[in-house]
């Protein structure tokens, strides 16, 4: 049995960073959306745990917010975003949008 996702998911493979309290190690996400994202990472974590999330963007620009861990499969993992600032999630929903219209205009 399947969950079912509340949002569809692109793929973004961007570089980013995950932090657990101290410790930090870099990550690659693979897709995300609004609700969640699907990262590969080396750094050992298990269902149910938080971690702090930041995706480099382009232009020097990043994206940060608070993940809590739903599946491992390692070393890829999914999360669902538990916390975002709305400046952030204004930047997620551009990303989003930007790769629709991109979609929209190659097909």
């Amino acid at each position: 049995m399947g969950f079912k996702r509340k949002h569809s998911r692109i793929d973004v493979g961007r570089a980013g960073r995950l932090q657990r309290g101290a410790l930090s190690a870099p990550c690659k996400v693979l897709d995300v959306s609004e609700s969640g994202v699907q990262l590969e990472s080396r750094l050992f974590v298990k269902k149910g745990e938080v971690l702090q999330l930041l995706i480099e963007l382009d232009r020097g620009k990043t994206l940060s917010c608070e993940l809590e861990v739903v599946h491992v499969r390692a070393p890829k993992l999914g999360a669902k975003i538990r916390a975002i600032s709305a400046e952030d999630r204004e930047r997620l929903i551009q990303i989003l949008e930007d790769h629709v219209q991109g979609s929209l205009s190659r097909g």
